[in-house]
């Protein structure tokens, strides 16, 4: 088996120059789709490789794709701006889309350079064949032009010339989506569908602008189907590795980009998502490293400039990354993803929270206060300190209580905090508590449902006659592209006294406007009162304004039901950052 196995790898091993070999032999033989699949292999091992570049461009010639043919001959004059091959073959799309006078431009002086070389000849008597059936239109039958030979063997040829509106819809939705248009460029790219069923560029591109329209069942319905007409079609797989990401299972995408780099090490779409994934992973040193690979060979490249403005961004250097966004908006300056990076404003890292509340208390007992001001700061992107001071009154009596908390996310998905709290010469609330907590991200967003959370809080309060431990896990879920968000809690309390209470939380918010959201819920839960576990039943509401970008105005009232007495309480709080 070892054997077998040494032996099938030397096998796939090929060199550039044997997979080069092997597709112009599949070219000659009419084999076009083996054949583009060889030269794509040769180019992911050698990019500038003009040779194979000509090559595909006369396979995608030979399957009449003219929009793929074209792409090919460019990227071959960027690189070899006299290769005469390259202008030939441009010649003859010009020629099929029925472009005479561009078509005559591009051959004419080919065939004076090289006046040996038969197919620039034979392709000029057509084009000069063509154009005087064109003037003689109105008085006689138009001349058919013959099919040239072609420079390098076997470029079938159309009976006559033809406009190409596949490659016409393709180039306009390819506007259209860079506009973030991507409802009208789904329709562009399915009318280019109906004129060619097959053609795994239009699928590929229906694939990704279903994708950034969060339609990834279908996304993916596009992108496999271009598998199956062409199995190893790099775009498609690359469509496969950002599905992944755009469901936000890391994991599947990292599989996935691995396998692509190991057909194609160099190709920098691959690597420009494989740096993605690595900074999703959460290590920004092999992100880094990917993006200054492709940058030190392609200094143009704008995803992999947007990647490393990313990297800055999440590791708090606003600066560096609006300097790397504009880099990469100059190379595209039509792009709304690239745009709207550059509009997010500065990270504001202090947060101000002042707030208070009034509680009404029915048979006569009177009111109780409790107010906060509180202060965070972000020590990095994923680190937050906060500290709190709390001021409450119970019936006569005035407690003064400290907190301090931290809030850390070790990766995208997972986060938690750690609390401690102390209340000097306490009367009611607790002389010192400790808490914990932690949010687990289970499901990403997917076609306007999710995400969904999996929380739990956990807390010990330390009283001058007991002691409660309080243990609430609770989910929460988002639907309607995360403008209705639902939650639900269980709340179990027990003191030193192995007294025990159960209860629930059930809360929703509604985002009514970009500024404006609300929330209501109802509890059925016990409350921790001057160290006894009382239960209550609840309904509670409130809103929460944003009078700026960086002030929030919130307001809220619950009314709650007690054994000893009903409780109205009416909030206000204002939240400012900085």
């Amino acid at each position: 088996m070892t054997l077998l196995l040494a032996l099938g790898q030397a096998a796939s091993a090929q060199t550039s120059d044997e997979l080069y070999a092997s597709g112009v032999k599949a070219r000659q033989q009419q084999h076009f789709d083996e054949a583009a699949d060889l030269f794509r292999r040769v180019l992911a091992q050698k990019p500038d490789n003009t040779d194979a570049l000509v090559q595909l461009g006369f396979v995608e010639l030979g399957r009449n794709d003219l929009a793929a043919a074209r792409e090919s001959f460019a990227k071959t004059l960027v690189l070899a701006p006299a290769y005469a091959d390259a202008k030939f073959g441009l010649a003859e799309i010009e020629f099929r889309s029925g472009n005479l006078d561009a078509a005559l431009g591009l051959v004419e002086p080919l065939a004076q350079e090289h006046p040996d070389n038969g197919d620039f000849a034979q392709l000029l008597a057509n084009l000069r064949k063509a154009q005087a059936a064109k003037k003689q239109a109105a008085t006689a039958r138009p001349v058919k032009p013959g099919p040239a030979k072609a420079s390098l063997p076997s470029k079938p040829h159309p009976s006559k010339p033809r406009p190409d509106p596949v490659a016409a819809l393709l180039e306009k939705g390819r506007k259209l989506r860079n506009a973030g248009r991507f409802g009208e460029a789904e329709q562009v790219y399915r009318d280019a569908l109906r004129h060619a069923p097959r053609n795994t560029d239009v699928l590929v591109a229906l694939g990704l602008v279903a994708g950034f329209q969060q339609k990834f069942e279908e996304a993916g319905r596009f992108f496999d189907a271009a598998l199956r007409i062409r199995p190893s079609l790099l775009d498609a797989r690359l469509g496969k590795v950002r599905l992944a990401l755009w469901q936000g299972d890391v994991a599947l995408a990292r599989t996935r980009i691995d396998s692509v780099l190991a057909d194609a090490p160099g190709n920098s779409e691959a690597l420009v998502l494989a740096g993605r994934i690595a900074m999703l992973e959460g290590d920004h040193a092999r992100a880094a490293r990917v993006y200054q690979q492709v940058l030190a060979r392609e200094p143009r490249n704008s995803e992999a400039l947007v990647g490393f403005g990313d990297i800055s961004r999440a590791e708090g250097d606003d600066d560096a990354a609006r300097q790397a966004y504009r880099q990469a908006l100059a190379i595209e300056p039509h792009s709304q993803d690239i745009a709207q990076r550059l509009a997010v404003p500065p990270p504001r890292k202090w947060r101000f929270d002042i707030g208070s509340e009034v509680s009404a208390l029915t048979a006569g007992q009177g009111n109780w206060t409790d107010s906060i001001v509180g202060l965070s700061y972000r020590l990095t992107p994923s680190t937050t300190v906060s500290g709190k001071t709390r001021l409450a009154t119970r019936f006569g009596q005035t407690d003064l209580q400290v907190e301090g908390r931290i809030d850390h996310a070790f990766s995208s998905r997972f986060s938690a905090y750690a609390l401690v709290a102390a209340t000097p010469s306490a009367d009611f609330l607790a002389r010192y508590s400790v808490g914990t907590g932690a949010s687990w991200q289970a499901v990403s967003r997917t076609n306007g449902v999710g995400p969904l959370f999996l929380n739990v809080d956990a807390r010990y309060d330390d009283f001058a006659d007991t002691r409660v431990t309080t243990i609430s896990p609770w989910i929460q879920g988002y639907v309607f592209d995360g403008r209705l968000g639902l939650s639900a809690r269980w709340v179990h309390a027990r003191d030193d006294a192995d007294t025990r209470a159960d209860g629930y939380v059930l809360r929703a918010d509604v985002v009514v406007t970009p500024r404006l959201s609300l929330f209501a819920g109802y509890a059925d839960a016990p409350e921790i009162s001057d160290g006894s576990l009382v239960p209550t039943r609840s309904v509670f509401g409130g809103a929460a304004y944003d009078l700026t970008d960086d002030l929030t105005l919130r307001a809220s009232f619950a009314h709650e039901r007690r054994r000893a007495f009903d409780r109205n309480t009416f909030g206000l709080g204002l939240t400012a950052r900085f």
